[in-house]
């Protein structure tokens, strides 16, 4: 990362304030609709299906599951529409919200439905949300530097910074989704025996 990305990322402490009380909402938001919505209940999983499939099957759809949001993030970035990258990870939180309130409630019920996903809480969503916080806080440059032709060169700089820390953070979310593959398929062969 060169230094004018690093210290454009750095001043933004607004962003990291607002992206966390979008994070909170969304959780309130997800509690919200857990309970008006009964409660639900949760289905069971076919362990003995997962098992049978290879690991590229795994990987593949994993891979798809967690690329997905960090390809609209870079091009939400790059278009300069901060707005809707908050709104995006808005709704993805609610999505993880829920997804928490039904692994938390697996607990007494279902431990291997929490063993299958915890690591997404722990290890993903983290990741999510400090590149969701280093694009919001590219995105408002990107925004300016676009509309004004006399400092192309300084939008440039931080396109192509960011476009490295994109490309490192598509790298890390396939080496995530890989090593969930992995684990995924261990676990559900080890259940299946």
């Amino acid at each position: 990362m060169n230094n004018t990305v690093k210290k454009l990322i750095q001043s933004e402490n607004r962003v990291f304030l607002t992206i966390m009380a979008i994070f909170t909402g969304a959780l309130i938001l997800s509690a919200l609709i857990y309970t008006l919505t009964g409660r639900g209940t949760i289905g069971s999983i076919n362990y003995e299906a997962i098992s049978q499939m290879t690991l590229m099957q795994i990987f593949f759809m994993t891979l798809k599951r967690n690329i997905i949001y960090f390809l609209a993030v870079i091009l939400l970035t790059w278009l300069g529409q901060g707005r809707l990258t908050r709104v995006l990870f808005g709704l993805i939180s609610v999505y993880y919200g829920l997804s928490v309130i039904y692994a938390v409630r697996t607990l007494g019920f279902e431990f291997k439905y929490f063993l299958l996903t915890f690591t997404d809480y722990l290890i993903f969503f983290p990741i999510l949300l400090y590149f969701t916080y280093i694009s919001a806080s590219i995105c408002k440059y990107t925004k300016k530097a676009k509309n004004i032709e006399t400092i192309s060169r300084k939008f440039d700089i931080i396109i192509s910074g960011y476009m490295q820390i994109s490309l490192y953070y598509l790298l890390v979310a396939a080496a995530y989704s890989l090593f969930y593959s992995i684990y995924i398929l261990a676990l559900s062969r080890m259940m299946v025996r």
